[in-house]
């Protein structure tokens, strides 16, 4: 058998027994092989390597952080649309979606975000930004896995991980060189190619190549009298208006209908090439680039084939890191670039359509680190210098540039970090102390055509401390818990944004920045128990987490006397920015796993899991003038949510997974109704099937069906997604 180019560190989600095993006996031929693989399966039980807990390479049993790992194989048996379905259908978190390309998401009780420089959950590509905010655009063909580190992570890596961090680990083959290609066809004429490559050229040159194509040439339809939908009675949404009446709205809108401008075209590929430059040295170069041209994006489907827009993305990426090792040191230090640009065009209904608005963010950076080892003991210390920018314009029909709603602004961070990783008591008792000092400098550049705000610079330190803590209590049953600080700076348009509208009075409502805005910060504690005895083929966990919001920023308007603009309206009232919120966010997270198979020695694997996150409490708190207090749920985070399947592999020719996805009510602003009520989403379920046949150890064929009951359902309401789907796949490894 060829050697794998797998890592040592591919698990499944909920079931935290790694799947390296698995992947080996599916490339296995003979009994002695599976049984190889079987053994190997057993004795990594708990040595599940992660990157994200503490910026080293870590046993999973050794980090008190909770962490879902999305493993390759749970990649290839997750039909995707894009990156975002990867990650809703295999990690419990809350995600915004919408047809064109476009998603964010969200972790602990924090709301999604689909855009802007300051996320609450951060998204890295091997540890560095991952250059877009974007879920979307994320690359798949060169990912080996995903690692989800819930709670904060400011004390790792600075802002925006308030909730979380998602991040992306490629590939890194060595050994024998090995390839899969692919072709695929389904539902709405969609047509997907691809393939990877990867391992040594030579004994020092390594390398890894991956391609990919999507193409969706009909719009897709919406689901219809979903079986889920009824067993749940989710068939109307719950309007709640500012004079406290509610009302029932229907919330089948659009059962079956083919949704027109949901066609869909994109590719992406990425290359590394790796040398062993001395004994104790490797350098790697990665570059990486993502292209959607005429991505098509509906309206809210409550104004039908009205208003819809279209959109082209590039992104690309490029990044240049070396890695040595001397002693008791392995030392890390990595140069990137990353840009992002947007183009969105505006359809008019009876003229051409013009390009309205277009977006430009650009990411650079340098990352150092030293992780020192002394026998059980470890210590990362290390330096992060980022800067990001974004820049925006906007025009009219007629091509004309006008003044855009941000100002072009920079983002320039600098921290230094320390992260320990102590053993005590013979391996009982973990700790995991860490403290991370930024400085940050806010650049808020001259804008062209906006004039309404004055240019400058602000700098802004913060310092993140973190603790976690393990204790063994017997072999298979572990206290976790950990407390930690992190932040998320303001946007531009907070500190130095400028916009006002006039009424037919000629009176001006003014909204303005503010330049003193501090950054939001928030404490986050989590404790549970975890559970592993892989040789029964049993795994769990139960987690209770708790996060307090300090100076949320909000919105105070005041109605001046005899102010007026510069053009000589009157300022009937103007809005500004303040640190005056609080938000208050409590749940439970949970997983469980039992893999049948062990009662055979993993002769084969027959292995059931569900896992999710139920919240408690997840509140803004807004402080009042008048001392008061006003409670509101954050938007767009499910009271439940939750992942669950049932999965077959017999390590020869026969693999298959049903999975399910349930989603809780969740609460958002209903813009279509003129007095944008909060609006109450129903619930909703769906189920996912995929089937794969292997002959020769070579040729594969996968059958996938996508929402196996039609179910009529959204992230985001008015922007429903697919019903079901089929499509079938042939892989070729060699």
């Amino acid at each position: 058998m060829k050697k794998s180019s797998l890592p040592a560190s591919s698990t499944s989600p909920y079931v935290m027994v790694p799947l390296l095993g698995t992947a080996l006996l599916s490339a296995a031929g003979t009994t002695a092989q599976a049984q190889v693989a079987a053994d190997s399966l057993k004795r990594q039980s708990l040595n599940e390597v992660v990157v994200t807990a503490t910026r080293s390479t870590t046993e999973r049993r050794k980090v008190p952080q909770q962490i879902e790992v999305i493993s390759r194989q749970d990649i290839q048996q997750t039909q995707a649309l894009d990156f975002t379905d990867i990650l809703k259908k295999n990690a419990s978190v809350d995600v915004i979606q919408y047809p064109g390309l476009l998603s964010g998401v969200g972790i602990r009780g924090f709301r999604p975000q689909t855009s802007g420089l300051n996320q609450r959950a951060l998204l890295l590509v091997d540890g560095r930004p991952a250059g877009t905010s974007n879920l979307s655009t994320l690359d798949l063909g060169s990912v080996e896995r995903v690692e989800v580190l819930k709670g904060p992570a400011s004390a790792l890596y600075g802002s925006q991980a308030m909730g979380g961090v998602v991040n992306v680990i490629t590939r890194r083959s060595r050994g024998p060189v090995q390839s899969r290609v692919y072709t695929e066809y389904g539902s709405y004429e969609t047509f997907r190619a691809g393939g990877a490559t990867g391992g040594n050229i030579t004994e020092k040159l390594d390398f890894d190549l991956s391609f990919g194509l999507f193409d969706r040439a009909q719009d897709y339809k919406l689901g219809k009298k979903g079986l889920f939908r009824d067993w749940l009675d989710a068939k109307s949404a719950t309007k709640t208006f500012a004079d406290g009446r509610s009302e029932e709205t229907d919330d089948q809108r659009g059962d079956g209908i083919r949704r027109n401008f949901t066609k869909l075209n994109y590719y992406s590929g990425a290359l590394r090439l790796g040398y062993q430059v001395a004994e104790h040295w490797h350098v790697d170069a990665r570059v990486e680039r993502f292209v959607a041209r005429n991505v098509q994006s509906p309206n809210d489907i409550f104004y039908g084939n009205t208003g819809p827009s279209t959109k082209d993305i590039e992104r690309q990426n490029l990044e240049i890191s070396a890695v040595g090792d001397y002693a008791h040191h392995q030392l890390f230090v990595r140069g990137y670039g990353s840009g992002e640009f947007n183009n969105n065009n505006t359809l008019p209904a009876t003229a051409p359509a013009y390009r309205s608005f277009q977006s430009k963010n650009y990411w650079k950076g340098v990352q150092v680190k030293d992780v020192i080892k002394l026998g059980e003991q470890q210590l990362t210390v290390g330096i992060d210098h980022n800067e990001a920018t974004s820049r925006s314009h906007r025009f009219s029909a007629t091509s004309a540039e006008m003044a855009p709603f941000n100002p072009n602004y920079e983002l320039n961070t600098t921290g230094l970090y320390v992260q320990g990783q102590f053993s005590l008591l013979d391996e009982k008792l973990i700790v995991t102390p860490g403290a991370r000092y930024d400085f940050i400098t806010y650049d808020v550049k001259s804008t062209p055509l906006l004039t309404t705000f004055t240019p400058g610079k602000e700098t802004n330190p913060f310092f993140s401390p973190s603790l976690g803590a393990q204790y063994r209590v017997l072999e298979p049953l572990r206290v976790h818990g950990t407390i930690g600080r992190a932040y998320v700076t303001p946007d531009a348009y907070n500190v130095a944004g400028y916009s006002q509208t006039v009424n037919a009075s000629n009176q001006a409502s003014v909204t303005q920045g503010n330049p003193d805005l501090k950054n939001e910060n928030s404490v986050t504690w989590d404790a549970g128990l975890r559970f592993d005895k892989s040789e029964m083929g049993l795994t769990g966990d139960v987690t209770y987490f708790s996060t307090r919001v300090k100076d949320r920023i909000t919105t105070r308007t005041t109605n001046p006397t005899g102010e007026t603009t510069p053009e000589g309206y009157v300022v009937r009232s103007r809005t500004t920015y303040l640190n005056a919120n609080d938000s208050q966010i409590h749940g439970l997270e949970a997983e469980v796993g039992y893999d049948f198979g062990a009662a055979s020695e993993y002769a084969h694997s027959l292995r059931v899991y569900a896992g999710g996150t139920r919240m408690l409490k997840a509140e803004d708190v807004v402080n009042n003038t008048d001392g008061s207090e006003t409670r509101r749920s954050i938007q767009n985070v499910a009271r439940f949510s939750h992942n669950f399947g049932v999965s077959y592999d017999n390590f020869k020719y026969l693999n298959a997974r049903l999975s399910g996805r349930y989603v809780g009510r969740r609460r958002d602003t209903d813009f279509t109704d003129v007095n944008s009520p909060q609006i109450l989403y129903p619930e909703y379920m769906t189920l996912d099937f995929s089937v794969t046949g292997t002959y020769a150890q070579r040729h594969a064929l996968t059958l996938y069906v996508n929402n196996l009951t039609n179910e009529n359902y959204y992230e985001k309401r008015g922007y429903n997604l697919p019903g079901r789907n089929v499509a079938a796949r042939y892989t070729l490894t060699f």
